[in-house]
């Protein structure tokens, strides 16, 4: 997937998200303008790769657009970049200004809200500058023309959905209770760094799972299936992630590892196949606990703590997490017992967190 980002500035309408936002929701699809500037008549000194880029985005390769003053960051999904939208409806305010192109988007999500600090020292230091050398991505001092293509460092598909007919953009300004609770989650559980490293995906289930724990736990006779599904997916995302890098850096290693067999629900996959392919809850601790993948770790993997992670923490809590959810999806009740259990092992409730393990034990890979 193609990135690109571009400053948007509210100079030209202090509402110039929410106008966006008010015609998707509307038409499902809207574009955002490449303004023209006044001041800044030079030619992009990278016009013919933006061109390709363009050309190519479409709904099966859309292009990740990154909007931001540096106070706010958004992610639309670009499926098109034209000149002229002659069918597609746009915020009346370009209509006073000379717009060179447009990006074409059917989904919008919110990265980060009135948080500077966050946007520039976790986001955009996950961004390097393409055109500038790959350097990482610079606020200050910057000689950067937009729009800017970027890559990532750690690759983020803020467009991953579980319901392909899902659309972000319908929660993307959430509510009260939504923005206090994450900072909650930031101020006493995360930190700033642990939680915006969680996928965006990852992100909104805890803050969910946890609204819908706060406004029923003096409920003795309330069913925490639900809440402890969103823990689940919030677990299962971020295994994956620290086993996809894990598996990447034994793989490198030991080339014979790509080749090793396992499967999930009757398919057959190798090792390889981890690196783009979600496997179950309970494959891992199948794979680490076999002959190939223990040498390998043993062989390649010095960090004693990291070992004792990933051969004992996470099977074990694996198996607290299987135990439960399994209750929980085939309709059992959960109880508030069961859900504190969870809770309390996933975000770290008196103890450090399976999330905040994942991610200190990932930067040991």
């Amino acid at each position: 997937m193609k990135n690109l980002i571009i400053l948007y500035n509210p100079y030209y309408n202090k509402t110039v998200i929410e106008d966006h936002l008010s015609l998707l929701k509307e038409n499902g699809v809207t574009a955002f303008g490449k303004v023209r500037s006044k001041l800044n008549d030079q030619e992009h000194p990278n016009e013919k790769k933006l061109n390709t880029i363009g050309n190519n985005a479409s709904k099966e390769a859309p292009i990740q657009l990154f909007l931001t003053d540096y106070n706010s960051m958004y992610v639309a999904n670009v499926i098109s970049v034209n000149k002229d939208i002659k069918f597609i409806k746009t915020p009346a305010y370009y209509q006073e200004l000379d717009v060179e192109y447009w990006f074409v988007f059917d989904d919008l999500r919110l990265i980060a809200h009135k948080d500077f600090e966050s946007i520039r020292d976790k986001i955009l230091a996950n961004f390097k500058a393409v055109n500038y050398n790959n350097h990482t991505y610079a606020i200050y001092g910057n000689p950067y023309i937009y729009p800017m293509q970027v890559t990532m460092k750690e690759e983020i598909n803020y467009f991953e959905k579980e319901d392909v007919n899902y659309k972000y953009y319908t929660d993307i300004f959430k509510s009260q209770e939504h923005i206090e609770m994450k900072k909650s989650l930031i101020d006493f559980n995360f930190g700033s760094s642990a939680f915006y490293s969680l996928a965006p995906n990852s992100q909104d289930n805890i803050i969910s799972a946890e609204l819908e724990y706060m406004q029923n736990r003096n409920n003795p006779l309330y069913d925490f299936s639900s809440v402890v599904v969103k823990y689940s997916k919030a677990v299962e995302l971020e295994l994956y992630r620290f086993m996809r890098e894990l598996f990447k850096y034994l793989m490198a290693y030991d080339k014979a590892l790509e080749s090793f067999p396992y499967a999930v629900q009757g398919r057959d996959y190798i090792l390889k196949d981890i690196l783009e392919y979600k496997p179950n809850f309970g494959t891992y601790s199948y794979i680490i606990k076999s002959y190939e993948v223990k040498n390998a770790l043993n062989t390649h993997v010095d960090n004693k703590s990291l070992k004792h992670f990933i051969f004992v923490e996470i099977p074990l809590f694996v198996r607290t997490m299987q135990t439960i959810r399994n209750e929980s999806v085939h309709g059992d009740s959960t109880s508030l017992q069961e859900c504190n259990t969870i809770r309390s092992e996933v975000i770290g409730i008196g103890q450090s967190g399976i999330l905040t393990e994942l991610q200190r034990h990932g930067n040991m890979i």
